[in-house]
């Protein structure tokens, strides 16, 4: 038959065979009345979007291929699965091979015997069913999807009769056969600890952090999994250019496990994209029999040792502290069309954003997305798949801690994810029994990474969204461990169009709640104005998230490490077209507080804290411009020190021309991965001949000759005294 890969991808034939809902008692019912028509659809897909809109149950898949040979002596055959949504059943040739349940693991099954010259036939049964509303959905799921099946922000929201449209159920990506040696390896996981050389007594990370010219030494461990015939093996591994190290094994049974260890001198390290380079290497693991090499497996990844702190929030890269700019991602929940152009796109406007650290919220998405991240510098807070209340069962219990394994042992080796996460707001059982033993599980699979049993409710904030005003942030709630704060904002009209085609006015309340919108929460608590059309309502929407997010992220920001040490704001870019916390629609779109965002999320940031008359302009006595003055602070990401540095604020009117341009007289030095929480004020008097009207103040840090940060505040200033 020959070593390598048959891919299976193509058009498949496909059946409904019940409609399936999940009920309280945990049995899967089946009805198999009235069920939509037989055709093809690609694989891979999703159902929903070929042929079968809003089925929940069982179809049954099937192809025929052609093999022109058995498989040769010595050789095994696996049948591959890159991911299928939820449960399958895998047959071949009549002969049933293999079930699995979970919507995001790669499984295979060997079919060594079963396969045939000619004609094959491979059958794959896939169930993705409805939880019933009330008894299971949503406060006792049983189902482990996480965002995919339960979520503010998919279609329908927590609808009980549509919070569970659109279903993401299907053979989702690739199918394959496998030949492979007999004797041959399994999963590879590797784990770096990143020493300095020669320091008697040994070392540990403290917050005494590593500098640039210390001697380093990584000391890289594998556990590798061998599938062999009983015997004496050689295992020989490579991590880039340190050379090779090799052992010999006695294979007893059937995988032998085997640990190895490299010690590279003077490594080249992984960073995160803001702080150097996230330098990837190549390890190479080779298994040889008296014969010769017989598998040789290679795995991308990066030197580098991740710390965390709970008490503080403080993160640490390679012995450095290193301040998360995060926010929340959740792609697509349609994973097969998720393809990679979409990925290289949203990593370009995450570091367009200044983003360095991203939470993949409550799901595990596309294995190339974290491939993104490892080449970009990205970090990674991993959620399982877990939101809000499951059942309490025995059954769901056991259900998660396989899935969570099996999570971290798929993700294990990508250099960027820095966190395990098991569960996001948890109900109290799942609070007190569930999490604690998932943790326990995932922890076991990586001892190298901090593991954190949920994702609390203390740890996200909302002023100015669900409570008080944007400007509770001063008082920094949710710190030190900060994983979601923002609010929402309408999208572009292109977006609203989508999701109202005659752009009813007024809107049409009960579509943008299935849309995700929040009344109470935009008219009742931001304050938000309706206006007098469609683009004076998004243009309120979105000035209100950007003046939350603006005052919200700053203030954390000058709190750096002193009260936090990262922040995740909530949440970057939508899933399909709806009204959220977004700062990107579903087709990328940007609204204002993207810029924001980015501007924001600066490495180096200068800001001001501005006398409040700011937003009084004139004496109600003379009507004269009132005097203010800015207190500019800086804050300062990167590893090294700005020395030299003055500010500089300019007035910008509506129409962009410049009224006032005032230069700091103070020079001052802002230390490395540090603060500078006030300089010297600079006074500004605007002109008494000042229009009314909107006006930008730009406010600028310059290092030496060079711009080092640009923020902007907006103010207005109003009218004379009797004008109308």
């Amino acid at each position: 038959m020959g070593r390598g890969v048959l891919s299976l991808t193509g058009m498949w034939d496909y059946e409904p065979i019940a409609r399936v809902v999940v009920d309280g008692q945990g049995a899967w019912r089946e009805d198999r009345q009235d069920l939509p028509p037989a055709g093809e659809m690609p694989v891979p897909s999703h159902w929903t979007d070929h042929g079968l809109p809003d089925f929940h149950g069982r179809v049954r898949y099937s192809r025929r291929f052609e093999l022109e040979t058995r498989p040769e002596p010595g050789e095994v055959v696996q049948v591959v699965f890159a991911g299928v949504d939820y449960a399958a059943t895998v047959v071949l040739n009549d002969h049933v091979v293999g079930t699995h349940e979970g919507y995001f693991q790669p499984f295979r099954f060997e079919v060594t015997e079963l396969l045939r010259e000619g004609t094959n036939h491979l059958v794959v049964e896939v169930t993705c069913p409805r939880e019933e509303p009330g008894p299971v959905w949503p406060n006792a799921k049983r189902l482990l999807k996480g965002v995919l099946s339960h979520w503010d922000a998919r279609p329908g929201g927590w609808n009980e009769d549509h919070g569970q449209d659109r279903p993401t159920g299907g053979i989702w990506n690739d199918v394959s056969l496998e030949t492979l040696p007999a004797a041959h390896l399994g999963h590879i996981r590797v784990a770096t600890r990143i020493l300095p050389q020669d320091l008697p007594g040994g070392y540990r990370i403290r917050d005494a952090v590593l500098q640039e010219h210390d001697a380093l030494q990584a000391v890289v461990t594998l556990d590798i999994e061998v599938f062999a015939p009983p015997g004496s093996y050689a295992i020989s591994a490579s991590l880039g250019s340190s050379g090779t190290v090799e052992q010999r094994v006695q294979v007893r049974h059937y995988p032998e496990r085997v640990s190895m260890v490299l010690q590279i001198q003077d490594p080249r390290l992984w960073w995160t994209w803001d702080l150097g380079e996230p330098h990837l290497e190549t390890c190479r693991v080779e298994l040889v029999d008296e014969a010769g090499t017989t598998h040789t497996k290679q795995i991308l990844t990066g030197l580098r040792e991740i710390g965390f702190d709970p008490a503080t929030g403080q993160w640490f890269l390679n012995g450095r502290r290193v301040f998360l700019r995060g926010t929340n991602v959740i792609p697509s929940l349609w994973l097969a069309d998720y393809d990679a152009a979409q990925v290289e796109r949203d990593i370009e406007l995450l570091r367009d954003a200044n983003v360095n650290g991203v939470r993949v919220c409550v799901h595990v998405t596309r294995p190339e997305f974290y491939e993104a991240c490892d080449r970009a510098g990205i970090l990674i807070w991993q959620d399982f798949a877990l939101q809000w209340g499951y059942a309490t069962d025995r059954d769901v219990m056991q259900d998660a801690v396989r899935q969570v394994r099996d999570m971290v042992r798929a993700l294990v080796n990508h250099p960027s994810i820095a966190l395990w996460c098991c569960q996001n707001e948890s109900s109290f059982h799942n609070k007190n029994i569930l999490d604690p033993v998932l943790a326990w599980a995932a922890s076991t699979e990586d001892p190298s990474r901090h593991v954190r049993a949920t994702s609390e409710f203390t740890e996200h904030t909302y002023p100015g969204w669900y409570h008080g005003h944007y400007r509770d942030f001063a008082a920094l709630p949710a710190t030190p461990v900060l994983t979601e704060f923002g609010g929402q904002a309408l999208p572009s009209i292109e977006t609203i169009r989508e999701i109202d085609p005659e752009l009813s006015w007024p809107p049409d309340w009960a579509l943008l709640a299935h849309h995700n919108f929040q009344f109470e929460e935009t008219f009742d608590v931001a304050g938000v104005e309706l206006g007098a059309d469609w683009h004076e309502f998004i243009a309120n929407s979105q000035l209100h998230q950007a003046d939350l997010l603006q005052y919200g992220i700053e203030q954390y920001r000058r709190a750096k490490y002193a009260a936090l040490g990262g922040m995740f704001q909530f949440m970057f870019f939508d899933v399909w077209p709806a009204v959220t916390w977004s700062v990107l629609d579903h087709a990328r779109r940007p609204k204002l507080g993207y810029e924001i965002t980015k501007r924001a999320y600066q490495p180096v940031l200068v800001g001001a804290e501005l006398d409040r008359t700011v937003r009084s302009l004139r004496r109600l006595d003379t009507g004269d411009p009132i005097p203010f003055e800015v207190r500019p602070w800086v804050v300062n990401d990167l590893h090294r020190p700005l020395t030299a540095c003055r500010a500089s604020v300019r007035i910008v009117a509506a129409d962009g021309a410049s009224v006032l341009e005032v230069e700091g007289t103070s020079s001052f030095d802002v230390p490395s991965d540090g603060v500078v929480s006030e300089v010297d004020a600079i006074a500004i008097e605007l002109p008494t001949s000042l229009p009314p009207g909107p006006y930008v103040l730009e406010l600028r840090l310059h290092e030496g000759d060079e711009v080092a940060s640009v923020n902007e505040y907006r103010f207005a200033v109003p009218p004379e005294r009797g004008a109308r």
